[in-house]
């Protein structure tokens, strides 16, 4: 097995360094590393964007030095110099990715590995050892995501909407695991890596202006398994950025108040229904239930099951041809279409914790006054209703509480979350040499 480690990069000669400098010191060697250091042709006409293509060409110096003396086996991709960058609708961190994705499918073997990674991501000395340990043991698994933990930097504002945005991504991910449905993954474009087989399987990564690691992910778990964890994790940037339209930098660059309308922290009801929705599969093809036929459609309007039911006439094919249609997507539609407007953050957040047995201690206020300092437990009711000129804060949502305080929830959900993944990885691990058993091929 051979990894393949591809770097986009565009802006990067202050933070690629970093990674670089991690790469050099892994534990295992067998590797090579695709950088794609990439920019539109036209900004070398645009004076505001110099300092960008001045800085594309440092970063290309750079990496092609540091892995000369480090003794690292480099393809190095020019989509920054003048002439040689993005023309027309192509750009942007998608169709980076691609680039060098399809360029290791036209050099690799079927067994082979794709590593994502960023230029502003640190990982730990076992990182590709972890990777391709996991993907030797699970002989039948298209991808894998890793663990993953943003590194804070910044003042206070910044750090809020950093782990505000980790608290959303973790909340969405524990949803799905507790309902036990088969998307349940966090497709982070720096944390994850895919067989070069299942890559062929899905006709490579489809380049899009933003998401493209959402959908890329998606499209491996309908060819097999996602490896849930592992022992290594990784350390994404939590820079504000704005060359992508969603992700990481841009949400960070809306500071914590401005995520709420645009990623809310989806209540739990919400997934308890297409939990429901799921269950509702089975008895279709058993009973045929005019009910159960409703409970799904209420969620996946798409299903089509008259037209699943008669192309599979077995009740495992036919509940995994409905995980095909109720997939990643369809979720995202659903919890963003059926979100209550009235509901807050911190209702969201608190029956997520009830609904795992989890403590509510981070869920706390320090109101301060002149002369006194009070500890309040929250009461989200009564929060709700206060008065905007009363000179109470509104603490309904979550970036009113404390870094502390969303650094302790944030550390709360990310050991639940890797608890629940390590339960669903021991479940895989079970039955890694049993090659037969359904797992390998049907959601169900």
């Amino acid at each position: 097995m051979h990894l393949f480690v591809t770097i986009p990069a565009i802006n990067e000669k202050e933070f690629i360094p970093g990674v670089l400098a991690d790469l050099a010191k892994q534990e295992y060697n067998d590797f090579t590393l695709l950088v794609c250091v990439n920019q539109p042709d036209a900004w070398w006409n645009d004076e505001s964007k110099l300092d960008v293509c001045n800085n594309n060409i440092a970063t290309l110096h750079y990496v092609k030095s540091f892995c000369e003396l480090h003794n690292i086996h480099l393809i190095l991709q020019d989509k920054c110099t003048r002439g040689n960058g993005w023309k027309g609708k192509e750009g942007g961190v998608g169709w980076a990715r691609k680039t060098l994705m399809d360029a290791v499918e036209a050099m690799a073997g079927d067994d082979d590995v794709i590593v994502s990674l960023d230029a502003d991501t640190r990982v730990e000395t076992n990182y590709l050892a972890e990777i391709a340990k996991q993907f030797n043991v699970f002989q039948k698994a298209s991808a894998m995501a890793l663990p993953y933990f943003h590194r804070l930097q910044g003042d206070d504002d910044h750090k809020k909407s950093m782990l505000r945005y980790e608290i959303y991504l973790r909340c969405y991910a524990i949803n799905l695991l507790r309902t036990g449905h088969p998307f349940a993954y966090t497709p982070i474009g720096s944390a994850m890596a895919a067989r070069v087989s299942a890559y062929r399987k899905i006709r490579g990564l489809t380049a899009t202006s933003s998401g493209e690691d959402f959908y890329f992910m998606m499209k491996l778990r309908k060819t097999g398994i996602i490896i849930p964890f592992c022992d290594t994790r990784v350390y994404p940037s939590s820079r504000k950025s704005h060359r992508v339209i969603f992700g990481t930098g841009p949400t960070v660059a809306l500071g914590a108040p401005g995520q709420v309308e645009r990623y809310p922290i989806y209540h739990p009801s919400l997934f308890n229904q297409i939990e429901d929705a799921c269950r509702a599969f089975g008895e279709i093809f058993i009973t045929a239930s005019p009910l159960a036929v409703d409970r799904a459609l209420k969620v996946f309007p798409d299903l089509e099951h008259e037209k699943l039911l008669k192309n599979h006439p077995q009740l495992i094919r036919f509940i995994h041809a409905c995980y095909m249609k109720a997939d990643a997507f369809a979720i995202y539609k659903y919890v963003r279409s059926n979100q209550p407007a009235d509901v807050s953050d911190m209702e969201s957040v608190s029956a997520l914790l009830k609904a795992l047995q989890l403590p509510l201690d981070c869920l706390s206020f320090n109101e301060v006054s002149d002369t006194v300092h009070i500890s309040t437990p929250l009461n989200v009711t009564e929060c709700r209703d206060q008065d905007d000129n009363s000179g109470h804060l509104h603490y309904n949502e979550l970036h009113n509480l404390s870094v502390e305080q969303l650094k302790s929830l944030r550390t709360l959900l990310m050991e639940t979350e890797e608890k629940m993944l390590k339960k669903k990885y021991n479940d895989y691990f079970a039955l890694h040499n049993d090659l037969k058993h359904p797992i390998w091929k049907f959601m169900s």
